[in-house]
């Protein structure tokens, strides 16, 4: 029988196999599909910029030049974008300093010829000892001569004006004047009419009481300067011109600031009474004014309340409690069927007090008692001070409707009538 040779057989003399037969295959090789060269398979790619040094290694040439074109083509764009965005932001800066500038030099041109400058009189003292043109700006912006100090004193060194050409002592000078007119004025020596004297006005002194003081240091009679108040104009002056003149006994009343003066024997009523308003108007900041009007009251309201609670607080602290009270009054005090705010300051006005009133030759009464009077007198009954004016604006928050003072000062408030009743009581002013 013929038999089919086993392949697995080996021959006589063919010598045994002895290891192991090895494929080596490619897991690509293994997969479906079809297959590409080594240099074109798949690569992952990255979301943004350059792809891998990895996956650049399969890439062809012609695809190399196209990524090196795209990716110049973008530096381009990004290129002009960025120059775009630095011009507008270049643009924006100079435009802001131009406008800055511009702002900042006309504001100083304004001063230089005095323009917008409240119009009065003022005090400008330059010292013995000496000192350099910066110096003497602060202290002509400190009086309300000037409002930029730093263009005046670039204007001096312009010029080269010296500083010891301008006259030691005390200058009265107009709040009007250009730089130039400022200067011939500091620099020449005024006529003084007779000896320098320093009057101290005390806070809540009223009109009777400056003209008796102002007499006393030979200024000027006691009747003149009260014929002067209402006589002369100062309607120059803001808060002057905006006040409501109707009624009052004495129209400037309230606007003579309390302060230390250095007035000239003789010296012209309308400096002496212009020194002190121009004071009331440089030491009573517009943040004030603005508190005012946010509560709906006019300046001459502020300065009447305000000369009552200068009248009736006994210290400083006590002001805002006492404006409390007063500002109940007036708000909401007809719903407890108060209708006045009774105030004894306000009864014996132009006068302190009953004390005050002399036993002949009295004024007569100027109808401005709160006990008679619905709301606010026709005008101040003294000349407050910054505080009284502060606290005429910005009251202590309170329900009182009452206060009281004891002679030694201390203070009672109550929201009702018994309470008040006990407090007088307590107070000493019932037995």
């Amino acid at each position: 029988m013929n038999e089919r040779p086993d392949q697995n057989r080996r021959t006589p003399g063919e010598p045994r196999a002895t290891g192991s037969f090895k494929v080596n295959i490619d897991q690509r090789d293994l997969m479906t599909g079809s297959v590409e060269p080594p240099d074109r398979r798949s690569r992952r790619q990255e979301p943004y910029g350059e792809p891998p040094a990895s996956a650049r290694a399969y890439l062809t040439e012609e695809e190399r030049k196209q990524e090196k074109k795209a990716h110049r083509k973008r530096n381009r764009i990004k290129a002009r974008k960025n120059k775009r965005i630095f011009a507008f932001m270049w643009l924006c800066m100079v435009l802001l300093t131009a406008f800055t500038l511009a702002s900042y030099l006309i504001s100083g041109s304004n001063d230089f010829f005095a323009i917008g400058r409240n119009e009065g009189t003022t005090q400008v003292e330059i010292p013995e000892s000496g000192m350099d043109i910066d110096a003497l700006a602060e202290i002509l912006a400190q009086s309300g001569a000037i409002d930029k100090p730093e263009f005046f004193s670039l204007y001096c060194k312009v010029k080269k004006e010296e500083p010891k050409y301008f006259v030691p002592g005390v200058h009265h000078v107009e709040t009007n004047l250009d730089y130039e007119d400022l200067i011939n004025t500091l620099q020449t020596r005024q006529d003084t009419h007779g000896d320098e004297v320093s009057v101290t006005i005390p806070e809540g002194y009223n009109a009777l009481e400056i003209a008796q003081l102002l007499e006393e240091k030979n200024v000027c009679t006691g009747q003149e300067f009260l014929d002067a108040l209402n006589n002369k104009d100062f309607s120059n002056y803001e808060v002057i011109a905006a006040m409501n003149s109707e009624g009052r006994y004495y129209k400037l009343e309230g606007y003579l600031f309390p302060d230390t003066y250095n007035f000239y024997e003789g010296e012209e009523l309308e400096s002496v009474i212009g020194k002190m308003i121009n004071n009331f108007q440089n030491r009573i900041s517009s943040q004030t004014w603005n508190m005012g009007e946010e509560r709906g009251m006019t300046k001459d309201q502020v300065v009447i309340l305000a000369s009552i609670i200068q009248a009736e607080a006994a210290d400083t602290s006590d002001m805002f409690n006492v404006s409390s009270v007063l500002h109940n009054r007036l708000d909401f005090g007809a719903e407890y069927d108060i209708y006045r705010l009774e105030c004894d300051s306000t009864m014996h006005y132009p006068y302190r007090n009953a004390g005050a009133i002399p036993e002949s030759g009295a004024l007569p009464n100027a109808g401005y008692s709160t006990y008679e009077l619905d709301g606010l007198p026709p005008g101040p009954i003294c000349n407050p001070g910054a505080e009284a004016i502060l606290a005429a604006v910005r009251p202590n928050e309170s329900s009182y409707l009452y206060f009281c003072h004891a002679d030694d000062g201390t203070a009672y408030y109550a929201t009702n009538s018994w309470e008040h009743e006990e407090n007088l009581y307590a107070a000493g002013l019932m037995d």
